[in-house]
């Protein structure tokens, strides 16, 4: 997943719609201008681990709690 400007977004940023079956966000772009609430599937909240908010346009990889698509957890 990637915002239109391309920057990766993290594997834990979820929306309702990725657990309803044909909305999900597989392979999809998240819309920056969509305002869907998004929480993080570490926390089940909306701030991740880093007590900060989550959004498409805040969880990349500025942040120390960023994990990229396709990372396995040791």
């Amino acid at each position: 997943m990637a915002t239109s400007n391309s920057q990766p977004i993290c594997s834990n940023l979820r929306t309702r719609a990725n657990y309803v079956p044909g909305l999900q966000h597989t392979n999809a772009e998240y819309n920056p201008n969509d305002y869907t609430p998004c929480f993080c599937l570490k926390t089940l909240h909306v701030v991740g681990p880093d007590d900060r908010p989550v959004s498409p346009q805040d969880c990349t990889n500025r942040r120390a709690c960023f994990e990229p698509l396709g990372a396995t957890v040791a």
